[in-house]
């Protein structure tokens, strides 16, 4: 009753968004890629899911070498940095954006088979020697579990090949002195051993005038295998990343200023997208822009800004070969050391200092019910350890955070494909999850008013007369560390002229100049969250003929909830239910594929992190706020027109709108671009109002992407000559939630053009690129800063190089 695998299969994404990496052979057919996204080795073609894949070598030939550039080559997908570690991950517009580490990825990315507990992992996940990368597109409930709502994306080293002794060598320069050196070597230790060595050194200038969106990365990894029966399998790794150089940028795309209660509208800065904020016209534009509360012009920025980051960790997986099944071991030890300084979003300097410590264990069992089902059960089991201590310097606004957060997560999981027919399956799944948190830390707010607090508070034009504009008269924050450095610098500096305790948590700092009055907030958290979960998945699959599949699938998942360093309470788990209904197939001797994809998802209560009110005061939270739907369609195909040619093809269509999405909200924090009503006042009298955003577009997801690509070989003897040409258009979409005038992305195109000398032995290749030909920096995403600075943050503008590569 088992049904026969069918024979051949390739990679969706590579087939039109990165320059093809399937391989034609003799008969023009399509080569076989095997995914072990479902926790066992399939052909990707026989894997009834949503999921792309990307192998090593179309990674390379797509110039694709970090985690924020695999959205080249996976469209659903979006990945960018928020500055310093911080990344915001999402597919389908389901995703999170925050610069707290603690607040959970909506994305699940793991390395080689080893979940990583932070959205700062996508950092320190560079692309070199790698077997493939995976990604699965909507809710993994079931043998991924928490924190997989929007998707996972798995990262999967190439192994050890045992009696085998084999390396390779890349060299890579282009513009903007790139440079780029990986190599790798495969020894043999006799007949039932091997060890693996590969590392990366990758060094480019950054794009923008101050030096940021640079690339320092060095890498390396060391794998041994080893078999000592042919029951027995123990694979060990250690892999190291150091990210440096300046990190993340952005432009100043202008300023949004008030027009009315709630009613903003955006004053473009006038300079070149090129500029960073970090240059000598964009520190003097931002010299013309007023800081609340303080209502003091902004001044240039003090800090040099840095990356020093270090990832690293050890994994092993032991399988052993059972009579009745397959028993698997995966554990893993991770650190992360973080330390960095930045800009984004309008910070002076934010300034992150940061250690992850994660365990994890993974057990799982594999076997069959005579002929009548397959199936896999298993238990996971991980803590984390999050140490933070971050300063988000506002000049006029100095956040000191300090926290530490331990978690834990427990699971239990089983999945059983049930044998209906010879050519029908039923598969059913669950996992139950139950996670522990606890939080110790403190916010101290550092908060200069103009004249006194609220409601004392004087604003422009009165805010000039008083003379709060005057240099001089208001002392601007160094990015300083801790409470006892504040003190001391405003006691230093004589600006102080008093430090007077109100309370526990309250201390008012009168200024010596008269004009103005500081509020030294203090916000301790002490708490712990628990919750368990139920999610589970159905699914049909029906092989229609010998290389054509149909399959329908309902799946449930869910993102932790947690809390935060705020007088806020908890906010509750988010969750997503999925429907697709798929086909994969292949026709004309395995030439052609086409396979399509139709998906609707349901989102609920979607944590969204924002300025709202607790107690009162405006603090940044995370809130169970939204609820969107996603639907749409996909289409892959790939057509070996012959032997030589190949076309890829691909379509996406996506309507993904939020159904209700509120936001409560205060002057000065009020940049909201929607529809607005009063609800109430805060204590000193400001009104507070909530925004109608239900209807909007979620971010990130552009209505249709369309791509088109064309590979063609030219034998020339012992060597060929490849051409690759690779086009896409990704229509309008948007980068943020608040509806405002800089976070939509205008539609656009992008070509990538190829051109490679082979040796037929495969021994040597000579490559020349040139990415993004039309030479147009596309905005990648945006920021609105709390003091009303508008941000860009723009991708690469045309790159260009040569890479040799050398396999012996």
């Amino acid at each position: 009753m088992h049904c026969k695998p069918r024979s051949i299969s390739t990679t969706l994404a590579s087939m039109v968004f990165a320059p093809l990496s399937v391989a034609i052979q003799a008969e023009s057919q399509l080569e076989e890629i095997v995914v072990t996204a479902q926790r066992k080795a399939e052909s990707l073609q026989d894997a009834a899911i949503a999921i792309e894949a990307v192998t090593g070598q179309g990674l390379q030939k797509s110039g694709i070498t970090n985690a924020y550039e695999l959205s080249k080559a996976v469209p659903a997908l979006t990945i960018n940095n928020g500055g310093g570690g911080a990344s915001a991950l999402y597919i389908r517009g389901v995703g999170n954006r925050t610069n707290s580490a603690y607040i959970d990825p909506a994305v699940a990315m793991s390395y080689d088979g080893v979940f990583m507990g932070r959205a700062s992992a996508a950092s320190g996940s560079s692309f070199y020697d790698l077997e493939r990368v995976e990604v699965l597109k909507g809710p993994q409930g079931t043998l991924y579990g928490r924190n997989a709502t929007g998707g996972a994306i798995n990262i999967l080293p190439a192994k050890p090949v045992l009696g085998e002794t084999s390396g390779f060598a890349t060299l890579e320069g282009g513009n903007f002195n790139n440079t780029q050196v990986q190599a790798g070597i495969n020894m043999a230790l006799g007949d039932n051993t091997a060890l693996r060595f590969a590392g990366n050194i990758k060094d480019r200038d950054g794009y923008n005038d101050d030096g940021t969106s640079d690339d320092d990365t060095q890498s390396f990894r060391a794998q041994l295998l080893t078999e000592p029966s042919d029951a027995l399998s123990i694979r060990v790794g250690f892999d190291y990343t150091d990210i440096g150089g300046v990190g993340s940028g952005a432009t100043y795309t202008g300023n949004y200023m008030s027009q009315g209660l709630g009613d903003y509208a955006l004053v473009e800065s006038g300079l070149d997208i090129n500029a960073g904020m970090n240059t000598a016209q964009a520190n003097a534009y931002r010299t013309t822009l007023l800081g609340a509360p303080g209502f003091g012009f902004l001044n240039p920025i003090q800090d040099n800004w840095y990356v020093d980051n270090q990832f690293f960790g050890v994994n092993a997986e032991i399988n052993y070969e059972l009579a009745s099944g397959t028993l698997t071991l995966i554990s893993a030890w991770r650190k992360s050391e973080q330390d960095s300084k930045f800009g984004v979003p309008g910070f002076n300097s934010g300034w992150f200092t940061e250690e992850d410590d994660q365990a994890s264990l993974e057990i799982r069992y594999s076997s069959s019910i005579g002929e009548t089902a397959d199936y896999i059960v298993g238990a996971y089991y991980i803590e984390e350890s999050i140490n933070g201590d971050n300063t988000f310097n506002q000049e006029y606004v100095l956040p000191l955070q300090e926290f530490s957060q331990d978690s834990e997560s427990l699971a239990a999981f089983g999945q059983f494909t049930w044998h209906l027919a010879d050519h029908l399956r039923l598969v059913t799944g669950a996992r139950y999850t139950k996670d522990e948190k606890t939080m110790q830390g403190a916010i101290d707010n550092y908060i200069t008013f103009c004249g006194a607090p609220p409601p004392g508070l004087v604003t422009p034009p009165d805010s000039f007369a008083l003379g709060c504009a005057t240099s001089g008269n208001l002392p601007v924050y160094p990015t300083l560390d801790t409470v006892a450095q504040a003190d001391n610098w405003l006691a230093d500096e004589g600006w102080a002229a008093a430090f007077i305790p109100v309370n526990d948590h309250v201390t008012v700092i009168p200024l010596t100049t008269g004009v103005g009055t500081i509020l030294h907030v203090n916000t301790e958290t002490d708490d712990s969250y628990s919750e368990s979960e139920f999610t589970y998945r159905l699914a049909m699959e029906w092989d229609v003929g010998e290389d054509s599949m149909l399959y329908a699938s309902y799946e449930t998942g869910y993102r932790s909830g947690g809390f935060q360093l705020a007088a806020a309470p908890t906010y509750d788990p988010e969750y997503l239910d999925a429907i697709t209904i798929g086909s994969k197939n292949r026709f004309f001797n395995n030439t052609l594929q086409l396979n399509a994809e139709l998906f609707y998802w349901q989102y609920e209560d979607q944590q969204i992190s924002y300025f709202t009110l607790a107690d009162g005061v405006l603090e940044n939270l995370t809130d169970n706020v939204g609820s969107a739907t996603s639907k749409g369609v996909d289409i892959d195909a790939i057509w070996a027109v012959a032997e030589a040619t190949t076309l890829n093809f691909k379509a996406q269509y996506l309507n993904a709108t939020y159904d209700d999405l509120h936001f409560e909200s205060a002057p000065p924090r009020d940049n909201i671009n929607c529809p607005s009503t009063i609800t109430g006042a805060t204590s000193d009298g400001t009104p507070t109002l909530d925004f109608n955003c239900s209807g909007n577009d979620a971010v990130f997801s552009p209505e249709l992407t369309l791509g088109l690509g064309i590979e063609q070989v030219v034998n020339l003897g012992s060597v060929d000559l490849i051409a690759s040409l690779n086009t896409r258009w990704v229509d309008d979409q948007v980068t943020g939630f608040w509806n405002l005038e800089h976070e939509r992305i205008e539609a656009y195109t992008t070509t990538d053009l190829s051109l490679t000398l082979e040796a037929t032995s495969g021994k040597w290749s000579v490559t020349g690129y040139g990415l993004n030909l039309e030479d147009e920096r596309r905005i990648e995403a945006t920021q609105a800063s709390p003091m009303g600075m508008a941000m860009t943050t723009y991708g690469a503008p045309l790159t260009y190089g040569l890479r040799l590569n050398v396999n012996f």
